[in-house]
């Protein structure tokens, strides 16, 4: 089951921002893992227009 629909604001994880923006992303791509939900990949787009793939673990609901 996903965490995440296609709209929803995110951060990533503090043990992961220093990979990329720290800044909220919005979800713009969603792909099911069908076995293991946390291996869910999102594609997340930052406010400058930049793109990453994330996985489920590596993301949380952005509160800011």
């Amino acid at each position: 089951m996903q965490r995440f629909k296609i709209g929803d604001r995110v951060s990533l994880l503090p043990r992961f921002a220093h990979l990329f923006q720290s800044t909220p992303a919005v979800v713009i791509e969603v792909k099911i893992d069908p076995f293991r939900a946390m291996f869910n990949e999102y594609t997340i787009e930052f406010p400058d227009g930049s793109t990453v793939n994330v996985f489920e673990f590596q993301v949380r609901e952005a509160t800011n």
